[in-house]
């Protein structure tokens, strides 16, 4: 009863984030319909409270579909230039999932204590009531693991 049944990881994880976007859905429609369109799955969706008229999304592709990414970044920087585009490969996600998180208040501090223990930087954190995701540095993921498993019983 430690609130994770799961640990799963995915590799070769890009981040994409994007600075400064105007406060308007449909901004942020268009560029999630840009990278459909070009059938690029995305995943980890997050966006951040909003500053004044703007807000930071920031979501993961699979480095397979980076240079296409990139081919999107750009029109979109062309047709917003003051959208602040930052792109950080060489990733991968760290999923933990239990049933238990629905009512156990304390497992993503749990986590965020295991995983501070190894590094300081989690470059994105997304959740759920039965998932917590989070992307680190590749050259972090083994030591990560190790202890993440270690503390749950995995």
């Amino acid at each position: 009863m430690n609130g994770v049944s799961k640990i799963s990881v995915t590799e070769d994880v890009c981040l994409i984030s994007f600075n400064n976007i105007p406060r308007d859905l449909s901004v942020i429609s268009q560029i999630m319909t840009e990278f459909a369109v070009q059938d690029i799955n995305i995943d980890m969706i997050s966006q951040s409270a909003p500053i004044g008229e703007s807000a930071n999304v920031s979501f993961t592709v699979q480095s397979e579909d980076l240079v296409r990414a990139l081919a999107i970044i750009q029109r979109f920087r062309e047709q917003h230039p003051s959208v602040r585009p930052i792109v950080s490969s060489g990733n991968c996600k760290v999923q933990l999932y239990g049933e238990e998180m629905r009512s156990m208040p304390g497992v993503a501090a749990r986590a965020f204590s295991v995983v501070s223990s190894i590094t300081n930087e989690i470059m994105l954190i997304t959740t759920s009531e039965v998932d917590i995701s989070i992307l680190i540095a590749q050259h972090e993921l083994s030591s990560v693991l190790e202890a993440l498993k270690q503390h749950y019983g995995i």
